[in-house]
């Protein structure tokens, strides 16, 4: 049996009880290295996969039979493993155990509501991809990457003519997390936020 299950931002308080319970019953974790670190993986078979996603669907692959544990941060069905799983063994069919979001400990951070926000990823993804979300709606929050930064997409957004509250978030649940609420022109000043958490509010 193979579990994709999330553990939510990083820190072991955001794991909920299910996701617990998975882990401790399994016989196999597979996971990247920061996500491991963040569970209890003593008397198991470790599979770290850091290296790329080639060797997690090969160790789920050798080790199906198994009573095995994909361990990924935040919700493994958004823009997580679960995808990827899915894709390239698709007579798996794994059971979720879904996790808190990056995206859902931030709004509960501002203490905003975010059923009306537009969700997307900068992973794999062009500016232009996101110009057009944000030309449809008026809140989106963004994943961002080592490339497409949260100061970097503001210096886009900035270049465009287009200004309004912009709320990154870095590290989310860790010791270290760093939140600033600030405007889309300051945030594009600053360096730093790469995998973090944007969510912008465009002026209208």
């Amino acid at each position: 049996m193979v579990t994709v299950v999330g553990i939510g931002p990083g820190h072991p308080d955001h794991i909920t009880p299910a996701a617990v319970k998975r882990i401790n019953e399994a016989d196999i974790i597979i996971g990247a290295t920061r996500v491991l670190a963040a569970i209890d993986t003593r008397d198991k078979r470790v599979v770290d996969i850091s290296a790329g996603l080639d060797g997690a669907v090969r160790a789920i692959e050798e080790n199906r039979k198994e009573n095995v544990v994909v361990v990924v941060s935040g919700d493994p069905g958004f823009y997580s493993m679960l995808k990827t799983i899915r894709d390239r063994l698709p007579g798996l069919h794994p059971d979720v155990v879904p996790g808190i979001s990056s995206i859902q400990l931030l709004f509960a951070r501002i203490g905003r509501q975010w059923q009306d926000v537009a969700l997307t990823s900068a992973h794999g993804r062009t500016l232009a991809d996101l110009d057009k979300t944000i030309e449809r709606h008026g809140r989106i929050c963004v994943l961002t990457d080592n490339i497409h930064t949260a100061p970097a997409i503001a210096r886009h957004l900035t270049l465009r003519g287009i200004d309004g509250r912009a709320v990154a978030g870095e590290n989310l649940s860790y010791e270290d997390e760093k939140i600033v609420d600030t405007t889309l022109a300051e945030l594009s000043k600053l360096e730093g936020f790469s995998s973090s958490v944007l969510y912008i509010e465009i002026d209208s």
